[in-house]
């Protein structure tokens, strides 16, 4: 059913494609279709190639560029430490091609005229960017019916032949799948030979998933990478946009959608700066400062997976002279678990002790540090009295938030487990004054 269901939805795409061209307007001085003004204002000229024609939108950016806090040229000596992200997605063992030359890269945008990956989703617009030794280059084609596309893939993979590495955001599940779909249907057969992936969405969520409101690449832009659209259509409206101008072929109803594919595309090159300086150790020491704990916590998770344990380590070390701001069990438990696991015990020790602090003076306390002081102080530093009094501030603490929470049986449980450690501590002291 699933595969009846795709045939059926590609062919209304396609019908629906079909007919809003038929009845477009059309201009032409003899043979040559002459474009829309609209179209001319922003730069737009038809393309032909081999496979037909289609429509072209070309800007060059003269480097330096700054966007937002990044100077798009800045990749240019930080792209190869970006190399521990592809070679992590791709789940494969280095070899010479994997490393990243920043002239070989493409940033991928696409704008599809619905949100799926199969066959009846079509890319109406295609925006790529890519590094010269003098700009950042972002090109944008468009088709103006079916018959067109075969031609807008020719162009963009007359690009990919010298790239070795695709930049999106969430590229590898969405804008790639769809042009897999497209290839095929367009008579090209899969080769073996794939582009490797540089998809940000996964950094991006690993770094920012508990202090953002959301990883959407809009929100992640303005909030860490200082970039202000300002007027922008939303990427949602584009399909609505683009059938409006098939209806009517008034081409300014693109003119936002081109703006906001190009923005993207500008937005993948300043993403990829900021990890890549993150990689390389060269971010600078403001920008770390002004990360909030919770952030620098995840920086420097993210920064220990992909193997770059020096750095990690100094962040960390940042992070225990910090105080948790958050509520409840916040970064700061999770980085004296850290500590602890690596055995490091006494660098576990004052966080814990901070947490215990705060959990006292909360309205709903937690009582992981104080079960984890008591545990410290049974087992290792053998201060029975001082194990005690932490198990009994838990057992009050649990007691307290009791009343408070609704979790009964999750809280008896909890309650119980203290309350057991509260009575083989009381019995252990006991037979130490005997």
């Amino acid at each position: 059913m699933s595969g009846l269901r795709e045939r059926l939805s590609r062919l209304r795409a396609t019908e629906s494609v079909e007919q809003v061209t038929s009845d477009a307007p059309q201009q032409s001085v003899g043979d040559e279709p002459v474009l829309s003004p609209d179209f001319l204002h922003i730069g737009v000229e038809l393309q032909h190639n081999e496979s037909g024609q289609f429509l072209l939108r070309r800007i060059e950016y003269p480097l330096p560029y700054q966007y937002g806090k990044y100077d798009l040229k800045n990749l240019l000596s930080c792209a190869s430490y970006l190399q521990p992200i592809t070679l992590r997605q791709n789940q494969q063992t280095q070899s010479p091609e994997d490393k990243i030359d920043p002239y070989r890269l493409l940033f991928l945008d696409t704008e599809t005229t619905g949100l799926g990956v199969g066959t009846g989703n079509v890319p109406f617009m295609i925006g790529f960017g890519y590094y010269t030794e003098q700009a950042f280059v972002v090109e944008q084609t468009l088709i103006r019916h079916p018959g067109e596309e075969k031609a807008m893939l020719t162009y963009l993979l007359g690009h990919m032949q010298d790239k070795t590495h695709l930049v999106t955001y969430n590229g590898r599940t969405f804008d790639w799948p769809v042009l897999v779909n497209r290839f095929i249907l367009n008579g090209w057969r899969r080769s073996s030979q794939e582009p490797r992936h540089l998809d940000f969405l996964h950094p991006s969520r690993a770094l920012w998933r508990n202090t953002l409101p959301s990883c959407r690449l809009s929100v992640v832009e303005e909030a860490r990478l200082g970039i202000q659209r300002g007027e922008d259509v939303p990427g949602s409206l584009a399909p609505a946009l683009y059938f409006q101008y098939l209806s009517d072929g008034n081409a300014s109803h693109l003119h936002g959608v081109y703006s906001h594919n190009e923005k993207d595309i500008l937005t993948l090159a300043s993403l990829s700066v900021h990890f890549g300086l993150l990689l390389s150790e060269m971010m600078s020491r403001e920008a770390i400062e002004a990360q909030e704990g919770e952030e620098l916590f995840r920086t420097a998770c993210w920064l220990e997976q992909h193997g770059n344990t020096e750095y990690a380590e100094q962040l960390f070390s940042v992070l225990s002279d910090m105080e948790d701001s958050s509520e409840g069990e916040g970064w700061s438990l999770a980085l004296a678990a850290r500590y602890k696991r690596s055995g490091q015990h006494e660098r576990a020790l004052p966080i814990w002790r901070r947490s215990a602090v705060k959990a006292e003076k909360s309205s709903t306390p937690k009582i992981a540090a104080h079960v984890e002081l008591a545990i410290y102080y049974e087992h290792r530093d053998k201060q029975l009295l001082t194990a005690l009094n932490y198990a009994e501030k838990a057992l009050e603490l649990v007691f307290r938030r009791a009343r408070l929470m609704s979790d009964l049986a999750k809280r008896k449980e909890e309650k119980e487990a203290i309350q057991h450690r509260v009575a083989r501590l009381r019995h252990k002291v006991s037979r130490e004054k005997e």
